[in-house]
């Protein structure tokens, strides 16, 4: 009888601590959101027991991937493709980090006006050689100069070209 009177407490004991613990409010919000998400956690479970019951098949699936690199890497010419790419890698980490290629980091040269202005030159540059190969070659006199270099269309650039000639005169005055 003293068995079943202290199996009686024990059990009025955990009751008393359950419903001390489901009256916390902190316990009845994260019930709630844990109810809430209940289908979230029925689709994970499926997800992970899928996942156990399929492990063999991905096991066997990676092993299979190893042998066929194990096999492609023992290739003589794999390996040296491995090693040419390695020094190229090398040798463009070394450069990149070469003294000149730093300072030029640092300087605007890279900057996106300056990247776009070669741009539009090599553009033009590129127009210009495709215009000059299709067309037939003709003379052009001081007097045809002078006209090229009063035309409307051309002011832009010689502006441009005589502002460059300027400050690369001071670049190498500099220099």
């Amino acid at each position: 009888m003293g068995e079943a009177r202290k199996g009686a407490v024990m059990e009025a004991a955990l009751d008393h601590l359950l419903v001390e613990k489901l009256s916390d409010p902190r316990t009845m919000e994260q019930l709630i959101r844990l109810l809430d998400r209940l289908e979230n956690v029925t689709f994970l479970l499926d997800m992970l027991e899928n996942f156990l019951r399929r492990g063999p098949e991905f096991a066997d699936s990676i092993n299979e991937l190893i042998i066929l690199l194990r096999q492609s890497l023992s290739r003589p010419e794999y390996v040296t493709r491995f090693e040419h790419a390695l020094t190229a890698l090398q040798r463009m980490q070394e450069f990149l980090d070469s003294p000149q290629v730093q300072e030029l980091f640092k300087s605007d040269v890279l900057d996106v006006r300056s990247a776009q202005i070669i741009g539009k030159m090599l553009r033009s540059l590129h127009e210009a050689s495709k215009e000059a190969a299709e067309t037939e070659t003709k003379r052009v006199g001081i007097i045809g100069l002078m006209r090229a270099l009063s035309d409307p269309e051309m002011q832009p650039t010689l502006n441009f070209f005589l502002h460059f000639v300027r400050h690369l005169s001071k670049e190498l005055n500099d220099a």
